[in-house]
């Protein structure tokens, strides 16, 4: 076999491979490939919290989450994405918490903040609390900002 053989072997594989693709992407939608996440942080306490969320129009400092408001946000989940948020609820609660993780089973995954925080787990039917975690180099005056430029949701 000539290398013009083995080319053109190769060039027919890849086109079969391409048109295999095709199809399921048109067929099931890409949706179905690489679903959408949508991730709710409800504010179900009595206080105001602080929070920032990774990759979001929050990323960048705190924002205030009044009591008896949501955050929502959404993402296409391409390989094994993980989104972290900030919480400041009080001076002794604070910190990290996994917004989402593969692990969450959710495609619609829905955060309860109260004195603790919370995720709905739709797969087992129950609400599981999760502990917050601070990265040893965090320093949240790096994000802390006056009342004035703190803004609402």
């Amino acid at each position: 076999m000539g290398n013009s053989t083995t080319l053109k072997i190769l060039a027919a594989i890849t086109a079969v491979i391409v048109l295999v693709l095709c199809f399921v992407v048109f067929s099931f939608g890409f949706v179905a490939i690489m679903p959408e996440v949508e991730v709710t942080i409800a504010n179900d306490g009595a206080s105001p919290v602080l929070f920032m969320c990774q990759l979001t129009d929050k990323s960048d400092s705190l924002y205030t989450l009044k009591s008896n408001v949501t955050y929502i946000f959404h993402f296409t989940q391409i390989a094994f994405p993980m989104r972290w948020c900030f919480l400041y609820i009080n001076p002794n609660t604070h910190g990290f918490f996994w917004a989402y993780t593969v692990r969450s089973r959710c495609t619609k995954c829905f955060w309860s903040v109260t004195k603790h925080v919370s995720l709905y787990r739709g797969d087992k039917g129950r609400w599981e609390r999760q502990k917050l975690f601070m990265p040893p180099d965090f320093s949240i005056s790096d994000y802390r900002l006056d009342k004035k430029q703190v803004s609402s949701t």
